[in-house]
C-alpha cells in the first residue's frame, strides 16, 4: 500500500511538471509567433526599456534557460523514480503471485486431506509436492516413513537422505533448509506437532539446483495442513470411541428392560447398513442409520416397568403408552444431540407407508428413507426372533409377509434390498404361510400392532 501511494505521488509530480512545461512552451511559441509576425510585416518593435535593455535581455534569457534546465533535471529525476517504483511494484506483484501459488497449493492439499482416507491423502499430497516444489523426493518421517520418490530417483538414496534431514530438523526444532555441497543435494524440512508434541517431520529433497527462497514457507503451509488433518483424525477417533461407549451403555440399559436387545439391535444395525449401502445412501446417512438402529427402542426406558414386564394382555391405555416409545426415543436422541436423521429414524421406524403405523400415522414421503429401511429390517428381525409369548416365523414366512406388504406398508425397494442382503430374491407371487402358523401367532406381526419388536 505504501509503495502504491509513493508511486501515485511520483505520477502526480510528473503530471504537474509536464503541465508547467506545456505552459512555458506555449508562452515561448506565442512570443516567437508575435516576433515572426512583426518581422514579416515590417513592424518595428515598440521602443520600450525592457526590450532595448541589454541587461534585461541577458537576465531574461538566462532565467529562461535555468527554468528549462531545471525542468529537464526534474523530469530526469522523476523518470528515475518512476522506473524504481515500477521495479518495486513488479517485485511486489511477483511476491503476491508466489504467495498466491503457496496458498493455492495449501488449499488444494487441504481439500485432498479432507476428501480421502488419511494414508491415501498423505501419499497424494507428497506426490503432488514433489511436482509442485520440483523435488526428487518427499516424505513424512515419524515412527514410520511415508516416502514418495520421482521415477528417476533410487528409493534407498532418498530414504537415507530424508532420514538425515528429519533428524536435523528434530534437533533444530524449527523449519530448516539444508545444503550439502559434497553430495550436491538440497533439502527442506518442517517439524510436525500434534497437540503441541513433535511427532514427525515432513521433508523435501533433491539433487542439483537449490530450492527457491519461498519453498520453505510453502512447505511450512503444507505441514500445517497435515498437522490439522492429523489432529482432526485423532479427535474423530476419540469421538467415535466415546460415541461407541455411549451407544453400548444405552443398549445395555435397554437390554435390562427388553430382553436380548443389545444382540438384536446389533444384528438390525448390520442389516440396515447393508441395505443402505445397496440403495446408495451417503456415508453420513449410513452412519446415522447405524446409530438409530442401535437406539431404536431407547424410548422403552421411559415406559413403566409394570407395562414392560407385564405377562398379561395390556389395556388400551397401556398399549398407547407402549406405542409412544418411538416419540420418547426421538426426544432422548434430541437431548443427546444426535443428528435430525437419527431422531427421525427412531421416531418413524414403526410408521407405515399407508399411514397405519404409529406413533403419528405418517405416510408416504413423510417417512424418510432411513426410517423406511429401519422399519423393514426391524420387522423382519422381529418376525424371525422367538419370544416368550410366541414362536419365531421361518425365513420363508417372514419373506412372504414382507412381500405382501411391499408397496403398501413398506418401501418395495427396501424390501428387495434386504432380501438381496440375506440371499433371497423378491417373490413375484408371495407364498402362503405354512399351515402350522396359527392366525393368533400371525396377529403378532400385523402392522401397527402394539408389540414392540
Amino acid at each position: 500500500m505504501q509503495q502504491r501511494e509513493s508511486f501515485g505521488g511520483v505520477l502526480r509530480r510528473e503530471h504537474h511538471l509536464n503541465a508547467l512545461a506545456y505552459v512555458i512552451i506555449v508562452v515561448l511559441l506565442v512570443i516567437t509567433g508575435v516576433l515572426l509576425f512583426m518581422v514579416l510585416g515590417g513592424i518595428a518593435p515598440p521602443e520600450t526599456w525592457l526590450l532595448n535593455d541589454h541587461v534585461f535581455r541577458t537576465v531574461f534569457i538566462g532565467l529562461l534557460l535555468a527554468v528549462i534546465l531545471y525542468m529537464v533535471d526534474q523530469h530526469r529525476r522523476l523518470r528515475a523514480k518512476l522506473l524504481d517504483a515500477h521495479t518495486q511494484l513488479k517485485a511486489a506483484n511477483s511476491e503476491i503471485m508466489e504467495a498466491y501459488e503457496r496458498l493455492a497449493f495449501a488449499q488444494h492439499a487441504a481439500e485432498v486431506m479432507t476428501s480421502l482416507p488419511q494414508e491415501d491423502a498423505l501419499e497424494q499430497v507428497l506426490r503432488e509436492s514433489v511436482e509442485h516444489f520440483g523435488a526428487d523426493a518427499a516424505a513424512v518421517v515419524g515412527d514410520d516413513v511415508t516416502l514418495y520418490t520421482d521415477d528417476h530417483v533410487e528409493d534407498a538414496a532418498a530414504h537415507s537422505a530424508v532420514l538425515q534431514v528429519a533428524l536435523d530438523a528434530v534437533r533444530a526444532g524449527k523449519p530448516i533448509a539444508i545444503s550439502n555441497s559434497n553430495k550436491g543435494s538440497e533439502a527442506l524440512a518442517v517439524p510436525l506437532r500434534i497437540r503441541g508434541e513433535l511427532t514427525s517431520v515432513v521433508c523435501l529433497w533433491k539433487r542439483g539446483e537449490p530450492f527457491n527462497a519461498d519453498h520453505l514457507e510453502g512447505l511450512d503451509l503444507v505441514a500445517r495442513i497435515i498437522e490439522l488433518s492429523s489432529e482432526n483424525q485423532l479427535l474423530l477417533r476419540e469421538v467415535r470411541t466415546q460415541l461407541g461407549g455411549t451407544l453400548r451403555m444405552l443398549a445395555a440399559l435397554i437390554d435390562g428392560r427388553v430382553p436380548d436387545y443389545a444382540r438384536r439391535s446389533a444384528r438390525i444395525a448390520e442389516h440396515a447398513v447393508a441395505v443402505a449401502e445397496g440403495l446408495g445412501l451417503g456415508a453420513r446417512d449410513i452412519s446415522d442409520l447405524r446409530i438409530a438402529a442401535t437406539l431404536a427402542d431407547v424410548g422403552m426406558l421411559e415406559v413403566p416397568d409394570s407395562i414392560v414386564g407385564a405377562r398379561r394382555t395390556l389395556t388400551a391405555e397401556e398399549f398407547a403408552e407402549v406405542r409412544s416409545h418411538p416419540e420418547k426415543g426421538a426426544r432422548v436422541a434430541r437431548n443427546a444431540a444426535f443428528s435430525p436423521t437419527v431422531q427421525e429414524a427412531i421416531r418413524d421406524h414403526h410408521e407405515r407407508l399407508d399411514g397405519s403405523g404409529y406413533p403419528h400415522r405418517r405416510s408416504g414421503l413423510q417417512i424418510g428413507m432411513p426410517a423406511r429401511i429401519l422399519a423393514v429390517v426391524d420387522v423382519f428381525n422381529s418376525m424371525t426372533t422367538a419370544r416368550p409369548h410366541r414362536p419365531a416365523l421361518s425365513t420363508e414366512n417372514a419373506i412372504a409377509e414382507l412381500a405382501k406388504g411391499a408397496g403398501t406398508l413398506y418401501d418395495r425397494r427396501v424390501v428387495e434390498a434386504l432380501l438381496s442382503v440375506i440371499g433371497y430374491e423378491f417373490p413375484e407371487c408371495p407364498p402362503r404361510f405354512n399351515a402350522d402358523v396359527t392366525p393368533e401367532e400371525l396377529a403378532h406381526f400385523v402392522i401397527g400392532s402394539a408389540e414392540v419388536n
